[in-house]
């Protein structure tokens, strides 16, 4: 039984959501703040939360009041008001919570009444973070050292600085609108670009100029504290690639590798103090920078929030960074918090997680899929972000974490493929060396294979020397098993180093399943570890499992009535963060009908792999070998597969496993021309009827709804193959946002489609009808009267919603400078929820 509230002043708490995805934004903080709303509110919280993006999980929890709103500080104080709210928790919505919050707390006037207090941070705090000078000199002051900067509010300013200044150098905004820009300048030509670029994204139009530090290493750790001033790490983690590259675009790992003990200590002390000298009850992440040579660390980057690297390390390690923050967050003690029995040790919050496994992170890039549509962008990485997501390879060595991670990220990119590489001219290679592009991994495996040398190799791209000896171990057993033919000794080392069936059957020119008779023959089977943060130190209820190849197996197969569920992968251009909405929520209803529900991802951002919504997780690529290893460890009587995963859908056919298809186009469909609106007919189809939804209206980079009535509309001629929800579209000249259109034959002027995933998220908000639940009912049969009953009656009140979905607001040219214009439609990242009259 949870204890009840802390204060009896905090009563009723508005969660902030975290609002679009976009750059560095793929849903993980609306994942967190889903997975601690039913703790809280067992404690006694009246809990509230505000969002406009259309892929929210958490404004679908029943364990709050949720509110569609614009996030903008009038909307923000018209719900404080109107709800009476006592508390606000901003850090669960990232950077973008913060700054809303503290444009509240600035334009919060005496006639507007008590305002709620800001769980986590306290207002002093939030005024240090928006002023750089103040937290540089804060810092300085308790001894850390940060690269020395200077604020400027002009470009002349900037020009008297260079004088003083040798490049290479920071620019970068100050009290930025948005995510911070970063932009590393070489060359003097590229100076006033940059100044120009960073003063217009800044709130007071001014820019923070700094000697760039790059090559440095750089260090990520992330530390929880209480408001005793109790503090714990969590974990750390280290980039492959040097200070000069976006951390979002670098290959990292943990635990630390490559750094002395007394540094790594050294490190977390500084953390520690960081988050002393910020008064935070939560978590805070400091990157640091060390250089080597010196021994000289750097603090760079100061985030006393919830960001990419807490979901990250929660997954990593097993720790339950959430819940154990929020807890913290509403005044208690690290000693008190409280976790579900059933799933952690009772001491698991007060302990700092241990890992016995390595974990590496990939990041995922839109390059191909964007080659594809006819569209070239800059793929050379540097200091602004390009990547858009990442994916997760667990392993208990770096060979065989990393070639997970690999396999898990970019399964369908061309640019990895070895017969690319061997197709690099030596120029290209040095090159790329030098100014890295996605691909960076198999590139340097390819200078390894030339005869490039390490500490060559090493001084070209500031990449520690571990790495470079890791990599030629791996070509090494490459060399071996292709030399040797296929044999049990081989196929035993090449499992161990993380190669996958079907790399396998290529090496060995053979087929998939000859490789998975000749493992099965070999007893080289995979076994299962759990992720508990004592590293099995005490005994937890682990949920959580990647596959290595040793004797012991710690994973137990859940029962004879599960359903495995392979999850959308790594965030991607289009519906990626819509594709986790509706895995989860298929996760949440499997539950509810009775199932046991086992779940495969990679993609630390998804919310189906919180730990509440599922009975097991597996951490694993999502390749046909590693579904059907969890297939033989689970037996489940379906496996539940997205429809853009074709051959994967193909290959668990051929094999005799029982599919169900979540029906879902290869990729998000092109949105219409730009002298053209396209119409969608919305229906849900159960197995056998076709049910009449909406209509709605398609421009380029919006979508509303159209006030008609069609529920009488014929639909007795439409048989599928799949029930799910699907549109049928048609097409026509004009840009009027219309109130009534035509129907057309639709055996003729029309195609039917899956609805996208991003649709069916924004259309469920508006119903308040969860469409996916009603899809999974019916694949039980399950569906009652009531279910489309309710469906009908809400009909009405959606057809007069005022609200319309937009996604045109991520700045494709700053994050890869495209050759020409990017579909917001298709590439659907930015998309919000708006209302009409705010346009």
């Amino acid at each position: 039984m949870y204890k009840r509230t802390t204060d009896e002043n905090l009563k009723r708490i508005l969660f902030l959501g975290s609002g679009e995805t976009d750059f560095g934004m793929q849903g993980e903080n609306d994942a967190a703040i889903y997975q601690v709303l039913p703790i809280l509110k067992s404690q006694g919280y009246r809990l509230f939360i505000v969002d406009d993006n259309p892929y929210s999980l958490a404004l679908e929890s029943s364990e709050a009041e949720t509110i569609v709103a614009t996030l903008t500080v009038q909307s923000i104080k018209s719900i404080i008001k109107e709800k009476q709210i006592d508390a606000v928790f901003p850090g669960f919505a990232g950077l973008r919570g913060l700054r809303l919050w503290h444009q509240v707390i600035a334009e919060w006037r005496e006639d507007d009444g008590a305002r709620p207090v800001g769980l986590g941070i306290s207002d002093k705090t939030l005024d240090l973070l928006n002023d750089s000078t103040a937290l540089f000199e804060t810092l300085s002051a308790a001894g850390l050292a940060m690269p020395e900067a200077t604020i400027v509010r002009s470009q002349s300013e900037a020009n008297e600085l260079l004088r003083d200044l040798e490049l290479p150098l920071l620019v970068r905004a100050h009290n930025p609108a948005q995510g911070t820009t970063r932009r590393i300048v070489r060359r003097l030509d590229d100076f006033e670009e940059a100044v120009n670029q960073v003063l217009s994204q800044s709130l007071t139009k001014e820019a923070v100029i700094s000697k760039a530090i790059n090559g440095l290493k750089e260090v990520s750790l992330l530390v929880l504290r209480d408001k005793a001033g109790n503090c714990l790490q969590v974990g750390a983690s280290e980039d492959m690639d040097p200070i000069g590259i976006h951390t979002a675009d670098s290959l990292s790992v943990a635990p630390i590798l490559t750094i002395s003990d007394q540094i790594v200590q050294e490190m977390r002390a500084q953390a520690f103090l960081v988050a002393d000298i910020l008064n935070v009850q939560g978590p805070v992440h400091v990157q640091l920078a060390l250089n080597e040579r010196t021994g000289q660390l750097y603090i760079i980057k100061v985030s006393p929030y919830l960001d990419q690297l807490s979901n990250r390390m929660a997954l990593m390690t097993g720790y339950p960074v959430m819940l154990v923050a929020a807890q913290l967050a509403t005044g208690r003690r690290i000693m008190d918090v409280e976790l579900p029995a059933d799933s952690y040790h009772e001491k698991t919050a007060m302990m700092e997680p241990v890992m016995d496994h390595i974990v590496v992170k990939l990041p995922v890039f839109s390059f191909g899929d964007l080659k594809a549509s006819g569209i070239h962008v800059n793929r050379q990485l540097n200091s602004i972000q390009k990547s858009v997501g990442s994916a997760l390879g667990f392993g208990r060595t770096f060979i065989e974490a990393m070639e997970k991670a690999i396999r898990a990220a970019h399964f369908n990119n061309r640019s990895f493929s070895p017969k690319y590489m061997k197709n690099v001219s030596d120029d290209e290679m040095i090159q790329q060396l030098i100014h890295p592009h996605d691909n960076r991994v198999l590139l340097l495996l390819e200078a390894l294979r030339r005869g490039y040398e390490v500490d060559e190799l090493a001084e070209l791209t500031k990449i520690d020397e571990f790495y470079f000896y890791q990599l030629k171990q791996l070509l090494v057993t490459e060399e071996r098993i292709l030399d040797s033919g296929p044999s049990h000794e081989q196929l035993a080392e090449a499992k161990q180093s993380g190669l996958s069936d079907g790399l396998l059957a290529r090496f060995w020119n053979s087929n998939l399943q000859n490789i998975r008779t000749l493992a099965k023959e070999a007893g080289v089977i995979p076994t299962y570890k759990a992720l508990e943060p004592s590293a099995g130190e005490f005994p937890e209820n682990a949920h959580q499992f990647f596959a290595t190849f040793e004797e012991e197996n710690e994973s137990v197969a859940v029962s004879n009535h599960t359903i495995l569920l392979v999850g959308s992968g790594a965030f991607r251009m289009g519906d990626g963060a819509a594709a986790g909405y509706v895995t989860s929520v298929a996760l949440s209803e499997l539950r509810k009908l009775g199932y046991h529900t086992v779940i495969m991802n990679n993609n630390a951002a998804d919310a189906s792999l919180l730990p509440h919504l599922s009975d097991k997780q597996y951490l694993e690529p999502l390749e046909t070998s590693d579904v059907m290893a969890v297939v033989d460890q689970e037996k489940p009587e379906a496996i539940l597969v997205p429809g853009n995963r074709r051959k994967l859908i193909a290959s668990l056919l051929a094999l005799g496993q029982r599919v169900i298809v979540l029906p879902k186009e290869k990729h998000q469909p092109f949105g219409p021309e730009a002298d053209e609106s396209e119409f969608a007919l919305n229906l849900f189809y159960d197995g056998q009827r076709a049910y009449p939804l909406v209509l709605t209206q398609h421009q380029a980079g919006e979508i509303r709804l159209v006030d008609q009535d069609i529920s009488g509309t014929d639909l007795a001629g439409i048989h599928l193959d799949h029930s799910g929800v699907y549109q049928l579209i048609w097409r026509k000249k004009g840009l009027n946002w219309v109130k009534h259109v035509d129907l057309p034959d639709f055996s003729v002027d029309s195609w039917l489609r899956p609805m996208p995933f991003g649709q069916i998220a924004f259309l469920s908000k508006l119903l308040k009808i969860s469409l996916i639940r009603l899809v999974v009912r019916s694949w039980k049969g399950g569906l009652t009267e009531n279910d489309l009953g309710a469906l009908v009656a809400h009909m009405p009140d959606l057809r007069g919603s005022d609200f319309a979905m937009v996604s045109d607001r991520t700045d494709f040219h700053l994050h890869l400078q495209p050759d020409a214009p990017i579909d917001s439609t298709r590439f659907e990242m930015g998309a919000k929820i708006v209302r009409l009259q705010e346009d």
